[in-house]
């Protein structure tokens, strides 16, 4: 009797973005994690993120990559109806930020919200395979919030 492999499912990612150097960029940073079999969804602002998010036939993403200065809807309001909505109990949510991580930090916390990873935009390609490391860990059901967390 033959037994057939189920396909492993691609792990899905919400890229939340409203610069497209910034999406193609994520994009390419995940070619260095070959054996990571990945999926993109990319909205381009807050608004969308949440329409998108609620809908009832979007099946849940594994992981958020999510920009916090947006247009429409920030950042912040997005990751408030993903840690208030039942359905997304347990999403991963791994902010991708340029600003100041102590700026981050004030933002996150006045809301009471926390994320479980907190990723500086570099400036170059050089950090590609230590960024797709942060975001696979960051997808790792095992794994804890990490050293960004409100009050930490």
């Amino acid at each position: 009797m033959t037994h057939l492999k189920q396909p492993i499912q691609p792990t899905r990612i919400l890229i939340v973005e409203d610069n497209p150097m910034d999406v193609k960029f994520l994009q390419h940073v995940f070619e260095y994690e070959p054996g990571w079999n990945t999926e993109f969804v990319t909205v381009e602002d807050g608004e969308e993120a949440i329409e998108y998010l609620l809908h009832p036939d979007t099946p849940k993403p594994d992981l958020v990559i999510l920009d916090l200065n947006m247009p429409k809807k920030n950042g912040i309001d997005v990751l408030k109806v993903i840690r208030t909505t039942h359905r997304f109990y347990g999403l991963r949510v791994a902010i991708f930020s340029s600003s100041p991580e102590d700026v981050i930090r004030s933002r996150l916390g006045e809301a009471n919200l926390q994320a479980d990873d907190y990723i500086n935009k570099p400036f170059g390609f050089g950090e590609c395979s230590s960024l797709v490391k942060r975001f696979h860990h960051c997808c790792d059901p095992g794994s804890r919030l990490s050293q960004f967390s409100v009050g930490g």
